[in-house]
């Protein structure tokens, strides 16, 4: 796993010195870079508390990212291009931008840490030890995530008060963004004061795994529109996401009805 990071590592700095610039600009290096921060920020974890789970959860993640980013070079466009105006401030392009995508990183781990979750409250509900410490793990992870897009939107709209002269306009990309912040503080505010518990904190991190792929895939090749045009391209992989979107989503309502039916055994049990 680490072998593999670091040649993906070596293949960002190879491509960075072609390049003259931090190698986030468009939707093929995005995706690499989710990739790519998928797996840091899980071998991180990792590291620090010694829980296998998060390798698990990062490995499926990071190789789709690259298998996309590989498969489909009419979408995904390799090719290395001059920027656009806007994007030749390396300074902020190399703050502003890695946070964002380090933020869906996150959150990303947090899907798959989720997904985990509810396959033990699928097939091992007993669990409950197992459950809870996984529980806690994607606790962590979201918060990173959010302080992580906390701060990319925030250095997002310092750039766009120098680059447009205005903080911030409700251009669809800024938009989107903070509604996927949104969606991952009020369920992480909601487990603070324990409206949700271990299995509420998972389907919301899957659930609003959604708004993340809105405000990273669906403004660039869905609603096409906007100041954030260097980041668009021309479709083509929407019944991709679409049909993997739905059938997390089936997965997510199966793992719901187990959960409930679990519960009410549990109650007759102990009546």
């Amino acid at each position: 796993f680490t072998s593999g990071l670091l040649i993906q590592g070596y293949g960002f700095i190879e491509r960075m010195q072609i390049a003259g610039r931090p190698p986030v600009t468009n939707m093929y290096e995005s995706v690499i870079w989710v990739g790519f921060g998928v797996a840091a920020i899980a071998l991180l974890f990792e590291g620090i508390y010694r829980a296998k789970y998060y390798l698990l959860a990062a490995a499926p993640l990071s190789v789709i990212c690259l298998v996309l980013a590989d498969s489909l070079p009419a979408v995904l466009d390799p090719s290395i291009k001059p920027l656009v105006p806007v994007l030749r401030d390396n300074f902020w392009l190399s703050i502003h931008v890695p946070t964002i995508t380090l933020s869906y990183a996150s959150f990303a781990l947090a899907m798959g840490l989720s997904h985990i979750i509810l396959s033990n409250y699928l097939f091992t509900p007993q669990a409950k030890e197992r459950i809870r410490s996984l529980a806690k793990w994607n606790y962590g992870i979201l918060q990173v995530g959010v302080l992580l897009l906390s701060a990319g939107v925030i250095l997002g709209g310092i750039w766009a008060h120098f680059s447009w002269g205005r903080f911030w306009g409700w251009d669809p990309k800024e938009t989107w963004a903070l509604i996927a912040l949104m969606c991952y503080v009020i369920p992480l505010h909601g487990r603070l004061v324990g409206w949700l518990g271990d299995f509420g904190l998972a389907i919301t991190s899957v659930v609003s795994f959604n708004a993340v792929l809105m405000a990273w895939y669906g403004v660039n090749f869905v609603l096409g529109t906007g100041l954030h045009s260097y980041g668009f391209s021309t479709g083509g992989s929407e019944l991709i996401v679409g049909s993997l979107v739905g059938l997390d989503l089936i997965f997510v309502v199966v793992s719901a009805i187990r959960y409930r039916g679990w519960l009410k055994l549990t109650e007759e049990q102990t009546a």
